[in-house]
């Protein structure tokens, strides 16, 4: 273990956590705000596992722990044995303090010497996949690890389509080890997860009771969960994800009047295949 700890450590900024220390600041994680953003998140996390009707969860994996709230949860409110990481030393030393009843290690999701710890019955990401530099590398693992539900929390910006936008983060112990990270769409990540080998991907009918989950009049909802289970859940709580599939659009590297040309031919090319298709199988009935 203490092998795996120190190969797998990236505590890129130590100096963080000692002028927290030396000026008596809270942890970013113990903010109003942030804690009850938590409670929200946990809350639904209680709903999902009422509402599960698969085998029986006796194990839970909590990736990118911070100070270990939701493995603490997960412990003590649904009795799971909990494993769980955080890529920074000084996280892990401090969920250690908090969280006793929890094994909790220093790892980096990315690296796949992680799938060594075995499989989980129920593995959770909750705020953490858009601090990855390499989230689809994340998404590998953390599928290869899940026994039987993956449940991922995460921002969500603004496409219906897979997308990512590479965006700089500002220094802080909640934040990538090296503040640079991949945010993606729900789209991506239902896209990543069936591509990672999960064979069921959903969304809840139900959202957390926090305005980031529902949004408002004015400001559209910015987060979101996405479930990847390996058996089916119930559709009536349970959403199904169908895969997005994307081909290549040739036209991406004209400019915008031969675009507009090849886009029109191009599709002009695909109706008239599937009428002709439509027709051949209308000949044959």
């Amino acid at each position: 273990m203490k092998a795996l700890e120190t190969s797998l450590a990236r505590d890129a900024w130590p100096e963080v956590r000692s002028v927290r220390m030396a000026t008596n600041c809270p942890l970013p994680f113990d903010l109003p705000g942030a804690q009850e953003f938590a409670e929200a998140r946990a809350a639904f996390l209680d709903r999902f596992f009422a509402f599960w009707a698969g085998p029986a969860l006796a194990t839970a994996f909590d990736a990118g722990t911070g100070v270990g709230f939701f493995a603490g949860h997960l412990a003590r409110r649904h009795g799971f044995r909990v494993a769980a990481s955080d890529a920074r030393a000084s996280n892990v030393e401090e969920a250690r303090r908090r969280h006793p009843e929890v094994e909790f290690f220093v790892a980096d999701v990315e690296d796949p010497r992680l799938v060594n710890k075995g499989e989980f019955d129920v593995v959770t990401a909750l705020g953490l996949l858009y601090h990855l530099e390499n989230p689809f590398r994340a998404i590998r693992n953390l599928a290869a690890i899940t026994r039987h539900i993956l449940i991922i929390e995460s921002l969500i910006p603004p496409a219906r389509s897979a997308r990512a936008w590479f965006l700089d983060e500002f220094a802080g112990n909640d934040q990538g080890p090296n503040y640079v990270a991949w945010h993606l769409t729900e789209a991506a990540i239902v896209k990543l997860l069936y591509r990672a080998g999960i064979p069921y991907v959903y969304r809840a009918r139900f959202r957390p009771s926090h305005v980031q989950f529902r949004g408002t009049f004015f400001r559209r909802r910015t987060r979101g969960f996405v479930l990847g289970s390996r058996v089916e859940l119930d559709p009536a709580k349970f959403e199904l994800f169908a895969e997005p599939f994307y081909r290549l659009d040739r036209s991406y590297y004209l400019r915008w009047p031969a675009r507009v040309l090849l886009r029109a031919l191009l599709g002009w090319r695909y109706r008239r295949a599937a009428r002709a298709a439509n027709t051949d199988l209308s000949g044959k009935g």
